[in-house]
């Protein structure tokens, strides 16, 4: 099945946004859910803002529906696990402790 928006043919899910809104985004569009709540390795200091606001709307979305919705319920609970954890370093590594080396 094909997507159009205005004459144009959406690709993939970031390009129809872009088509409907009708500009690109400056940031790069997470695939998926666990992107969305865990974030990217490379992110800027604004992009996991712009990130963090939209996962906390979709939270937001999911509290509302999961009274009903069995399946939002659980995707609350994971949503919110994934926000829990913490991310390891960013890429820096520390230098091993004196008593770490090997002996000559």
């Amino acid at each position: 099945m094909r997507t159009y928006v205005g004459g144009q043919e959406a690709v993939n899910a970031v390009e129809f946004v872009e088509l409907a809104y009708g500009f690109e985004f400056d940031i790069p569009m997470p695939e998926d859910f666990r992107e969305l709540f865990l974030g990217m390795p490379d992110e800027t200091p604004e992009q996991r803002a712009v990130r963090l606001a939209a996962a906390g709307d979709v939270l937001g979305e999911l509290r509302e529906s999961s009274d009903t919705d069995e399946v939002s319920l659980l995707n609350t609970l994971y949503a919110e696990q994934l926000m829990s954890v913490v991310q390891l370093g960013d890429g820096v590594t520390a230098p091993h402790p004196p008593w770490s080396r090997k002996a000559a």
